[in-house]
């Protein structure tokens, strides 16, 4: 589904200096596929270009404008638009992307469940202490 673009969104996304061709068209498909609302805005550009962009302007906010949200509801999007794209860019492990973060890997599970996305974690062999006294 191709949503539309707001200015700053795509002046962002056009002066950005991809390597690829490939990696413009990956790019452009995640932005339209976590987009919040009905418009790509800078916030749903992936983590690199927001980035680049922060670096050339005045903080990580600029080009966007408020719409009459609930601030619930612009929290909720906010996050869930980061960790879809922490979570793309570590290939769905979720301790990656908690560590991307700065956060722990509980605070991601539960972000994703919260925000139905998919994630997975490497699972380590663990022997419960029950099993332990059973000698299994």
């Amino acid at each position: 589904m191709e949503r539309s673009w707001s200015d700053a969104a795509a002046a962002a996304f056009k002066a950005y200096p991809w390597r690829t061709e490939q990696e413009r068209e990956r790019a452009r498909q995640e932005a339209e596929l976590v987009a919040f609302g009905e418009c790509v805005e800078v916030d749903d550009l992936p983590i690199a270009v927001r980035k680049w962009l922060r670096r050339r302007t005045d903080g990580p906010f600029s080009g966007w404008t408020w719409k009459g949200e609930s601030w619930r509801t612009l929290i909720e999007g906010f996050e869930k638009a980061i960790l879809s794209q922490a979570l793309a860019a570590s290939g769905g492990n979720g301790t990656a992307a908690a560590r991307a973060l700065g956060t722990t890997a509980r605070v991601v599970a539960y972000k994703a469940r919260k925000y139905g996305l998919e994630m997975n974690f490497r699972k380590k062999n663990r022997t419960t202490k029950k099993a332990k006294k059973e000698g299994k």
